[in-house]
């Protein structure tokens, strides 16, 4: 445990280790004798007005770049005489009266605070002012004990050395003596030193009172601290013994591997053997034939019977021929080179040696690392439905998911625990989490019990929607070219009108509340607003003809910023139209005639381009974080229809679809598979599409100049 962290106050000054001598404290209130400060300031230079406090190196400004400006520790040099006194009666040697600096001192007085001698003693009792004085024998055993709290000693100014600090000047908060009050404190609020001490004795209590709740939770926090040290202690040791034991397997890996070469070896080189002795057995067979063959017709030809020459002769000639005919067909190259080759590359091994495995600071736990990668491009969930988010780790963090904690609280304060699942990967963890009931959600991801980057998160958990029974619920009238809807958590529903240059917000029940913008080319005006997209309480609305996107307050329609320029650089855009959030702090615009996406951060930083193979006119983040562009002159959606496209917290794709030279418009409704369970027609022109907290359909219908809500 902490032990109690109160400095123990002594009289002696920290520099020259003798007792305090005009004792000034410093705002850091470490106190030293005028005399030592003085001579570290010449040491520091005489320029500088300011000084470095000898205990805890703060840096102090002087004022006037004196040392004699500083606070004098009034109380401090009490303290100091006291004590002073004190230990020379302790020690029991002589001391010098002085009043007369002739005798020894026999006496003290208590209250003119002096060492008396005989002489001076008997004086000091004739003396009709002082004869009421307390006088202290100084030979007694129990003097120390008999000296009473000793009366306070005048103080003098500093800059008048005959005049006693005897004022509070309440504007500068010092002492001041008489002279200078019309100098150095004029037309200063001021009192008398002893009307306002009382006042300042309550206020260091109160300041005393007011730290009482510093102290306890400051030295639970070096408890924990110390607690910490240990863990880290023992958790060194815990990693430096899963590295010994890890590379004791590798050795063993790497022993048994030597094994498995050195029997493969001896397998090679006894087949390589076998193949070569079957040769050379072949040949020593053919020589051994020759040899004796030979050796028979020398010998049969050296008789003169031709009988016994004849009776022979065919045999000898046939084998000898034979074994020519062989000779002749026999490789007389060992066939087997012999060689054994290895494939043993160190350089290569040892640089994945050394890269093999590392060791990370605890640092590393820290909450900003980490984030959630995907789950959260739809602020919404389905009661009693299992809501996934990835949460993206620290590259090759082990055992960090295991710190993670998730929790989904409820608007009313109602708190359901969440699941942390660790992906074999080691750089993922998914948190899991189950709403119970309809409503505001708030989710919860702490690592040690801090939030992670973006932490507490927002969802609006909604009741399951069957798509195949679709009803129009309503109508909003908007006016000309209705191209972008978006609806706020509140309800609200916001529609482009393209003609004339606004955005109409509507309350839940189709009343027109108040418009966003005007017709124009300004700050804050639209020539032709086209998409539009709700982040919290931003509105962003893409503008077609003026080629940027600018985003409003959507409850004042106050206008924050705009990015975007026509051209097609980064971050500049040829007639932009659809947009989305990946839930992560990014906005993505769908540049139709640059056939591509571009990233963006909220404050409009440009982040990346996403390169699209055709004319890009809507785009939407699924909560696995998948980008789905509408291509609309192929006719596909990276995968599926053109046009405009969205996707519900369950994985519901809707893609409204225009057949221009027909007429025909239709909203299909697909499964996560991609399966149609849902086609709506009766559509005129629909354009974009937006779905609200209970998952709700409302599409832009250009033509019907309207948004329909289904």
């Amino acid at each position: 445990m902490a032990e109690n962290t109160s400095p123990a106050i002594t009289m002696t000054c920290e520099v020259c280790s003798e007792y305090y001598t005009d004792p000034l404290m410093l705002p850091c209130l470490h106190s030293f004798c005028k005399k030592c400060l003085i001579k570290a300031k010449e040491k520091q230079g005489s320029a500088d007005t300011s000084l470095k406090c000898p205990t805890c190196d703060t840096s102090v400004n002087l004022p006037d770049g004196k040392i004699e400006g500083l606070t004098q520790n009034i109380w401090l040099a009490q303290q100091v005489r006291e004590a002073s006194v004190k230990d020379k009666m302790s020690k029991k040697e002589s001391t010098l009266c002085e009043q007369c600096s002739d005798d020894t001192a026999v006496t003290f007085c208590c209250e003119c605070w002096l060492f008396l001698c005989d002489f001076c003693t008997t004086a000091h009792k004739r003396i009709k002012s002082t004869n009421q004085h307390k006088l202290v024998n100084m030979g007694k055993e129990s003097v120390i004990e008999e000296l009473p709290i000793t009366a306070q000693q005048p103080v003098y100014c500093p800059r008048h050395p005959r005049s006693e600090l005897l004022y509070y000047c309440n504007d500068c908060e010092i002492m001041t003596c008489l002279n200078c009050l019309p100098t150095k404190h004029k037309d200063h609020a001021y009192d008398d030193y002893i009307d306002v001490g009382e006042t300042a004795r309550k206020a260091l209590k109160e300041s005393v009172a007011s730290c009482d709740g510093v102290i306890p939770p400051v030295t639970e926090a070096i408890a924990n601290g110390e607690k910490m040290l240990e863990q880290i202690a023992t958790r060194k040791e815990e990693v430096r013994q899963e590295i010994k034991e890890t590379f004791e397997e590798l050795k063993a890996a790497l022993d048994k591997r030597c094994n498995d070469l050195l029997m493969e070896t001896e397998k090679i080189a006894s087949a390589k053997r076998n193949s070569v002795e079957k040769q050379l057995d072949g040949f020593c067979k053919l020589v051994k034939q020759v040899s004796h063959g030979r050796h028979l017709a020398s010998s049969v030809s050296e008789r003169t019977d031709p009988g016994e020459v004849l009776s022979v002769k065919k045999l000898i000639t046939n084998q000898l021929e034979e074994c020519i005919e062989e000779c002749k067909k026999l490789p007389l190259e060992i066939e087997d080179k012999g060689a054994i080759l290895t494939r043993l590359d160190l350089p290569f091994l040892s640089k994945e040696i050394n890269k093999f495995g590392s060791v990370f600071e605890f640092d590393q736990l820290e909450p900003s690392l980490y984030s959630i990668d995907s789950g959260l491009a739809i602020p919404m969930a389905t009661v009693e439905k299992e809501r996934k988010f990835k949460v993206a780790l620290p590259a090759g963090i082990d055992k960090a998911a295991s710190y993670l904690k998730a929790s989904f609280i409820k608007s009313d304060g109602s708190k359901e625990e969440g699941r942390v699942v660790i992906v074999n990967d080691n750089n993922t963890a998914i948190v899991s989490c189950t709403p119970q009931s309809i409503g505001g959600y708030e989710l919860s991801v702490t690592i040690r019990g801090h939030h992670i980057k973006g932490s507490p998160y927002q969802l609006s958990v909604k009741v399951s929607r069957d798509y195949t029974t679709l009803t129009n619920q309503r109508s909003f009238q908007v006016g000309n070219r209705t191209d972008g809807v978006a609806v706020h958590t509140n309800g609200e529903v916001f529609a482009g009108n393209c003609n004339d240059g606004f955005v109409q917000v509507f309350s839940e029940d189709g009343t027109a509340v108040r418009r966003i913008g005007s017709k124009g080319n300004g700050n804050g005006q639209f020539d032709s607003p086209w998409g539009l997209l709700l982040v919290r309480d931003r509105l962003y609305v893409s503008d077609y003809n003026l080629h940027c996107v600018q985003y409003f307050s959507a409850t004042t329609g106050q206008l924050i910023g705009q990015f975007g320029s026509k051209g097609s650089g980064n971050g500049q855009f040829s007639n932009p139209e659809g947009m989305s959030t990946d839930g992560k702090g990014n906005i993505l615009v769908a540049d139709y005639n640059n056939k591509r996406v571009q990233v963006f951060k909220e404050d409009g930083t440009f982040v990346q381009v996403i390169q699209c193979d055709g004319k890009a006119s809507d785009v939407a983040v699924g909560n696995e974080g998948k980008i789905h562009v509408t291509i609309c002159d192929q006719h596909h959606v990276q995968v599926f229809s053109p046009d405009a496209v969205a996707i519900d917290d369950e994985g519901y794709i809707f893609v409204s679809v225009y057949y221009r030279y027909v007429g025909d418009s239709y909203l299909h409704v697909l499964n996560p598979d991609g399966k149609q369970v849902k086609l709506v027609s009766g559509l005129s022109y629909p354009v974009g599409i937006a779905l609200d907290q209970d998952g709700c359909i409302y599409v832009a219908e250009y033509n019907n100049k309207c948004i329909t809500k289904y």
